[in-house]
């Protein structure tokens, strides 16, 4: 018990000290993240604001029309390449610090295959998401098929980039890399869900606070993508390298 609080502490402790040193980066590459976010909120699509993001209301899809269909597609599409471009530059940031090599080089040789690679895990977790949103909504059982869907997705997606970009794995080899992760250690993965809790309540109840209800809702978001996202994937990145014993 004491090992595991002793490598937690040293996985947090290497994720503020990598989130403050590389700081500026972390908020470049954390701009497209939150242009991924607004473009939904943009379009006309059955968008909703929660916990920082923004969710489309699969309870509403059925009612869409071709052309709604057809702009939901690009919005999407475009979307998720930003995020998969933000998080495959801070894993690239992550482990250009620990292995001391240049930045600048390591984003120019790498950066198109990892966005790509995330790209590809993203748009299959999201698709098999989407279907079974839309099942749950058919047999009615939302409330608890929708939420066991995302702890299971997490569980193969969580260290899926930072293998991705760490061990240079391909795509699926990284989903399985990241659920042997999860599995070898949960307790870090724990510790990761619980900073992501803390730190998203954290900030939306400061906002709720100070702000009105609208405005609130928005600089939620746009503090979420600025600050906690990158944090976070720092943080996993982190939790994937402990398994190296240089690397703790």
């Amino acid at each position: 018990m004491k090992g595991a609080r002793s490598v937690g502490m040293g996985v947090l402790e290497h994720s503020v000290n990598a989130y403050l040193k590389n700081q500026k980066l972390m908020l470049f590459f954390s701009v497209p993240a939150l242009l991924a976010l607004l473009i939904p909120l943009a379009s006309p699509l059955p968008t909703y604001i929660a916990v920082g993001g923004a969710y489309l209301r699969t309870s509403s899809m059925p009612e869409l029309t071709g052309f709604d269909i057809a702009f939901m597609g690009i919005a999407f599409l475009a979307s998720l390449f930003l995020i998969s471009f933000a998080t495959a530059a801070i894993c690239i940031i992550v482990k250009s610090q620990r292995t001391y090599t240049h930045i600048r080089r390591e984003v120019i040789r790498g950066i198109e295959k990892y966005v790509l690679n995330i790209f590809w895990i993203f748009l299959t977790a999201e698709l098999l998401y989407i279907i079974v949103g839309m099942l749950a909504y058919e047999w009615q059982v939302q409330s608890w098929l929708n939420p066991l869907a995302t702890l299971v997705g997490s569980l193969f997606l969580v260290y899926a980039p930072a293998a991705l970009v760490i061990d240079d794995m391909r795509p699926f080899r990284a989903i399985e890399s990241s659920f042997n992760s999860v599995k070898r250690r949960p307790e870090l993965f724990l510790l990761w869900v619980a900073v992501a809790v803390v730190s998203l309540s954290v900030v939306e109840v400061l906002a709720l606070a100070l702000l009105d209800h609208k405005l609130a809702q928005m600089a939620v978001l746009v503090l979420n993508s600025l600050f906690v996202f990158p944090f976070l994937v720092v943080l996993q990145t982190q939790i994937y390298m402990a398994k190296y014993p240089l690397a703790k």
